[in-house]
């Protein structure tokens, strides 16, 4: 007889969406999403509703196996038993130890899985415990949480406030394809007869949806938010008592913008003076007014301070005192009870451990004076020769003779061509796990719902497998996901209460008033225009346009590059299904305006080579006007060994970081494009 088990997504995406997944027989026949869940709601995204195509893919791993010949595209391997993979990866550890320090090791993952017990809290005790280097997972968003390094100016409302919403500015946000269920609260607000206005250096599927679509230059936010607010000053368009109130530093911040060029601006971001002036009045004027931020705008050089300047506006024209004004944003309604340093333990790290940025790790493991060096990597949860910019250097990084890569995943991926043991790992309908939402105020305790396929084991049974055979003795490392749960939740949510539901909340509804009446988490409890902390750092401490390290540069690439995500894929996971495969000849286009296609004699549908000094790759033309002219874009997440020599787009993006936080700068680059050679 069959039966239904919840199942909580475990994908970085803020929704973390509850699944109802029916097993007969003790496989999985069946996924729909849960309707009592106040996210989910009864429907699931693109990927999530495929997800047993992932389960039980073809080509999934199924057991242990280690390469036999050289590293790179085109490896070969041998199955091997799970006792011959743990000794060997743990004869490597002790043997690396031996030479170099516990700190030659390096732990490497993202969110490739988001669950607390098997990605966020056994593998950090683990690695913690032995004294490894520790990793700056900075690679998504490092710019936010430079920006969040000095104030709160990141979290806002909860998603439900929306319906109240008059205006909804989607700055660098696309919902439909990255988050879908706060649409459901749009359409609400946009019944009740709000504006939608999206800004965007692409037409995205959310850009089309909106009343209106301004394109900006990527990597230029900040620029014209502070020519919007230099507007609503001069304009006296400001909440003058609010500000008065809950804010500090206005008045030098207000002589700054009264001292900027309208005119500069304008030409930096690429939007027309009217077009600003337009867009300041509309959002101080209408009540409520949200902006609805993504991710996005911070993967350029100048993220943080892009962050920090478009969280400026709703203080300054008041659109906090509103349920729907101020900022909506992904962390705006996170599950509160969380207790993460209980999790992770990083008490259980030596004094003085190494933190290494993930974005860096090329330029690593190839400098010779980087001590002790990298030699063994452990590798879960991500596919770095696919998702690291500068993917040239960083795969002839992994070729380095006396690098030792663990890779552990269900697939052989792109990075798997480079290791020495690849191990089978379990999906999440394979482990019990603890998933906690950041995009919504609700937890859940994610059971196993069938055994897992084949050999497979999940992240925490390896790590305490090679805890166990290199003799780590600290009790943490071996908890249970209920024992480690305890550890996690803050008290006022019982351990019981949480493993019996499908779905928990901390409040009976989401706070949507954060700061009406101030309450920002700054020293001074108000929002600061003038960071005082900043002041002390040597920063600048008012707000700012840090221009991008590439996109307002002259030279021999003067196209902007956009690597975009798709709405079947995450990153790189399911890049190598079918279903991103049938649409591979629709979707993997390059799309250039007809402007920049005639400049140099390119037509709609030939192949065509983008490149720059970093590297290239092959791709056909579709000319289109879902971009400006100077910008080219395309969706990424096809995998390299997959392309038939044809490249990956991660080989023109760059590795320098953003100017606070270490992060990622994906949308800060400039490359070329010709027709490509026969």
């Amino acid at each position: 007889m069959a039966q239904v088990a919840h199942v909580a997504c475990p994908h970085d995406c803020p929704d973390s969406c509850l699944m109802d997944v029916t097993v007969a027989q003790g496989r999985a026949v069946k996924i729909t999403a849960n309707k009592a869940h106040p996210f989910t709601r009864g429907a699931l995204c693109a990927k999530v509703n495929k997800f047993l195509e992932r389960v039980y893919a073809p080509d999934r791993l199924l057991y242990p196996v280690k390469r036999i010949g050289a590293k790179g595209p085109g490896a070969r391997f041998e199955r091997i038993s799970w006792d011959e993979a743990i000794a060997t990866v743990a004869d490597k550890m002790r043997q690396a130890i031996a030479v170099h320090g516990p700190q030659t090791i390096l732990p490497y993952s993202y969110r490739g899985n988001n669950g607390v017990y098997q990605s966020n809290g056994i593998d950090r005790r683990f690695f913690h415990a032995l004294g490894a280097s520790t990793l700056a997972r900075t690679i998504c968003a490092g710019g936010l949480y430079g920006a969040l390094a000095y104030s709160d100016v990141f979290f806002g409302f909860a998603p439900e406030g929306l319906v109240e919403s008059k205006l909804v500015l989607f700055w660098a946000s696309n919902p439909l394809d990255t988050g879908l269920h706060v649409w459901h609260f749009v359409q609400e607000a946009k019944r009740r007869g709000a504006r939608l206005i999206a800004i965007d250096p692409y037409r995205s599927r959310t850009a089309r949806m909106c009343d209106e679509h301004v394109f900006v230059r990527p990597g230029t936010d900040a620029a014209l938010a502070l020519g919007m607010m230099k507007v609503i000053e001069e304009e006296e368009l400001v909440d003058r008592d609010y500000v008065q109130r809950y804010t500090i530093g206005y008045e030098l911040f207000a002589a700054r913008l009264r001292a900027l060029s309208l005119t500069e601006l304008s030409r930096a971001c690429e939007v027309p003076v009217a077009k600003i002036q337009d867009l300041a009045r509309t959002f101080a004027r209408t009540k409520p007014a949200a902006i609805r931020l993504g991710i996005g705008i911070q993967r350029c050089g100048g993220g943080a301070a892009a962050v920090r300047a478009v969280a400026c506006l709703p203080a300054q024209t008041g659109a906090w005192r509103d349920v729907g004004g101020g900022l909506c944003t992904f962390g705006g309604a996170m599950f509160t009870a969380q207790n993460m340093n209980g999790a992770m333990r990083f008490d259980l790290s030596p004094p003085g451990t190494r933190e290494i940025n993930m974005v860096r790790l090329a330029e690593h493991l190839l400098d010779p004076s980087f001590t002790p060096p990298i030699t063994v990597i452990y590798n879960y949860n991500c596919n770095p020769a696919a998702s690291l910019p500068d993917q040239p250097t960083l795969r002839r990084a992994l070729q380095r003779p006396d690098l030792f890569l663990v890779v552990h995943d269900l697939f052989l991926t792109d990075t798997a061509e480079y290791a020495d043991i690849v191990l089978p790992a379990t999906s999440p309908l394979e482990h019990d796990d603890v998933i906690l939402a950041y995009g919504g105020d609700f937890g859940s305790f994610s059971r196993r719902a069938i055994e897992p396929v084949g050999e497979a084991k999940s992240n925490a049974e390896v790590f305490q497998l090679l805890a166990r055979a290199l003799g780590v003795t600290e009790p943490a490392v071996y908890a249970s996901p209920t024992a480690l749960l305890a550890d996690t939740l803050k008290k006022g949510l019982s351990v019981d209460d949480f493993t019996r539901r499908p779905f928990v909340r901390t409040r009976a509804r989401p706070d949507l008033l954060p700061r009406a009446q101030g309450g920002f988490h700054t020293p001074s409890g108000k929002f600061e225009f003038y960071c005082e902390k900043m002041a002390r750092d040597g920063l600048d401490p008012l707000p700012t346009f840090v221009p991008p390290h590439e996109t307002l540069s002259d030279g021999p690439y003067p196209l902007n590059f956009l690597a975009r995500k798709h709405k079947d894929s995450l990153n790189s996971s399911y890049g190598h299904l079918p279903v991103m495969r049938r649409q591979e000849h629709e979707a993997r286009t390059l799309e250039m305006h007809p402007h920049d296609a005639a400049l140099r004699g390119l037509s709609d549908g030939e192949t065509v080579r983008v490149f720059n000094a970093r590297g290239s790759f092959i791709i056909p033309l579709k000319i289109s006007s879902n971009v400006p002219p100077g910008t080219v874009a395309t969706f990424w997440g096809w995998w390299d060994k997959l392309s038939g020599g044809k490249g990956n787009v991660n080989n023109v993006t760059s590795a320098k970081l953003t100017d606070l936080g270490g992060g990622g700068t994906f949308y800060d680059c400039r490359v070329e494009v010709e027709r490509a050679a026969a």
